[in-house]
């Protein structure tokens, strides 16, 4: 097995985080690749990634050396500024884990986790979700997140962390999960 470490985005790695996302997203797999392996539906740009990075550490894996995962942190601030995540932000004002409304719960929202072909299978995605945890469970009740129910390996793996459905959304001809993971 191949040895890793947590640890959190060097301003230096951005434009590395940026290559790994463009070689997982959808339009670059194949159909077969995506269903198995996987896949990314947003392409986040260099400014949206620091304003991200200002507000919160951003979890990553490293490898001999290089990156070979992340899983983006969202703070409120970052959403807003972001068309991609300001969405499901405002979204999660209305939504309920249980009993709680997610408004009403110190939340932030996970804008994407991806591990580098070569390097999934080895807990890589639940070492990253753990150092969330360690990260920011002091200053968050949950994390919220949306998957392409077309995802059904990402799925998979959040419901396996720890993450539950809280709404499912179709937009246009793709359905989405609504998942958070509740710390409280």
């Amino acid at each position: 097995m191949q040895s890793f470490e947590t640890s959190t985005l060097l301003a230096t790695e951005a434009e590395q985080l940026l290559a790994l996302q463009l070689d997982n997203m959808k339009e670059q797999l194949s159909a077969q690749t995506a269903a198995s392996q996987g896949f990314l539906t947003f392409q986040y740009d260099i400014v949206t990634l620091r304003s991200m990075m200002r507000d919160m550490p951003q979890p990553v894996v490293r490898g001999h050396g290089q990156l070979v995962g992340y899983a983006l942190a969202a703070s409120r601030a970052a959403c807003a500024e972001s068309r991609l995540l300001a969405p499901l932000a405002e979204q999660c004002q209305e939504l309920y884990i249980d009993d709680r409304r997610i408004g009403d719960l110190r939340y932030y929202i996970m804008g994407q986790i991806c591990v580098r072909e070569g390097w999934r299978g080895m807990g890589l995605f639940d070492a990253l979700y753990q150092h969330h945890k360690v990260l920011f469970s002091g200053a968050y009740d949950c994390m919220v997140t949306e998957i392409s129910a077309a995802n059904k390996r990402s799925l998979a793996a959040h419901a396996r962390v720890g993450f539950q459905t809280v709404q499912i959304v179709r937009e246009g001809d793709v359905t989405w999960h609504v998942v958070a993971w509740d710390w409280r």
